[in-house]
């Protein structure tokens, strides 16, 4: 249970970190603020028609893609936590041997 909930946190906060470190913001001048890595799941659109004198914003959010971000941040976060544990691992035995010498 206990691994679980560190890989879910871990999951959590690593989908939080890559989201905001691969945002592209561009929204400012006919562009498009874009959120999500590998997949985006959130895009906000504007755009300004010289002719109609109109401008015009759209946004969109993808659940499903959403719900793919956070299972690969997730992922990522159990394989992390698997290497550390493998390091730290190995570490200890490492420091086992040299007590033995």
């Amino acid at each position: 249970m206990k691994n679980g909930i560190k890989i879910l946190l871990g999951g959590v906060l690593l989908f939080g970190i890559i989201t905001l470190a691969t945002t592209s913001l561009d929204y400012d001048a006919d562009g498009a603020d874009q959120y999500g890595f590998p997949l985006n799941f959130y895009t906000k659109v504007t755009g300004y028609n010289e002719i109609t004198l109109e401008g015009g914003t759209s946004i969109e959010f993808d659940t499903l893609n959403f719900i793919c971000d956070l299972a690969v941040a997730s992922l990522l976060s159990w394989l992390m936590l698997l290497t550390y544990r493998k390091l730290r691992r190995r570490k200890t035995l490492k420091s086992e041997n040299q007590v033995r010498s």
